[in-house]
Order: structure tokens, then sequence, then C-alpha cells
């Protein structure tokens, strides 16, 4: 295995070798690095690629003292900003889900109090089965995905999403009833 300053040379003169060098030596931890972040093989192995492509851009005119050290916060930052972003799209998906139901904040301000909101939801809640309580919570109050919840609740996805698709539409009926308007 070669060592870092002969990887680093390898940058310099722009063979391709370095990268594969580099992954000989780093794959497996900038996999790990990258999985413990994002948790998925398939956003893990973009991750990885990414920060080699940013490696390659970097050296040079970077000279890091510590290869490993240096590829490991690509890694690591690529992989975050990589999390962010799936936890933004998440959360857009959780909304544009609710959003049938739950009016926006402006019109539930100018009608009621928006902690009244709240309480009706839990009341609705209260009286759902356990387990529709539990895919509701897991999914919009946890942020799970629906595989995530499907596995945490040992159900399937489609029993999941049929569950949630099934709660909201409740939930929705509960609302209009107590004069809540989408």
């Amino acid at each position: 295995m070669m060592d870092d300053k002969k990887i680093i040379d390898l940058f310099f003169s722009r063979s391709e070798q370095a990268l594969a060098e580099t992954e000989t030596k780093y794959g497996r931890l900038c996999s790990n690095i990258a999985y413990g972040i994002l948790g998925n093989n398939e956003d893990t192995e973009e991750c990885v690629s990414s920060s080699y492509v940013k490696l390659w851009n970097a050296i040079p005119p970077k000279r890091p003292e510590s290869l490993c050290g240096y590829l490991c916060m690509i890694v690591r930052n690529t992989a975050l900003t990589a999390f962010d972003k799936l936890k933004r799209r998440s959360y857009e998906e959780q909304y544009d889900e609710l959003a049938e139901i739950i009016p926006d904040n402006a019109t539930v301000e100018s009608r009621f109090d928006s902690s009244q909101l709240g309480e009706w939801i839990n009341e609705f809640l209260a009286k759902e089965s356990r387990k529709s309580r539990e895919v509701f919570v897991s999914r919009y109050y946890f942020n799970m995905s629906v595989s995530e919840t499907a596995r945490g609740l040992s159900m399937t996805e489609s029993a999941v999403k049929t569950r949630l698709s099934r709660t909201r539409a409740a939930l929705k009926d509960f609302l209009n009833e107590r004069g809540v308007e989408v």
C-alpha cells in the first residue's frame, strides 16, 4: 500500500492512479464515515464519490499534512450537506402530506389560536387506535420515513402508507367538524 506522501505526489502530477490508491487505502474508512451520517448505502456511495472529486479538485493547490485527516473532513462535510438536503426534502414531503388537512398559520391565527389546533390534533389521536397513533407520530413528529416507520413497527410499507392516508382523511374530517376549513 502506497504511503500518503506518494499519493499526494500522484495528485500533483494529475495521475488518476492517485484516486485508485486513495480508494484502496481509505475507501472503507470513507464509507464508514458517510454511512454513519447517512445510514444508506446508495447515498453513502454517492457521498464518497463526490468526496473523491472534491479531493481531486483541492489537491493541488493544497498539500495536506495528513491525507487521511483531510479526506475524512471532506467526506464528513459532504455527508452532512447531503444529510441536510435529505432531511429538508423529507420535511417538505411531510408538509405536503399534511397541507391538505391543516391550514397555514395565517389562516389559523385569523380564526383561532393555533394552540387550539394542537389540542384538537391530540384529542383526535387519543381516539385513534394505538397503531394508528404510533404510525402518525413516527411519521409527522419523529420525521421517520415510511420505510423506517414500517421497520420500527413491524409493518409493511404499504400498510404504513394506507394507515397514514386513512388517518389523514379522518383527521381532516375531525378538524372540519370543529370549523377548521382548509
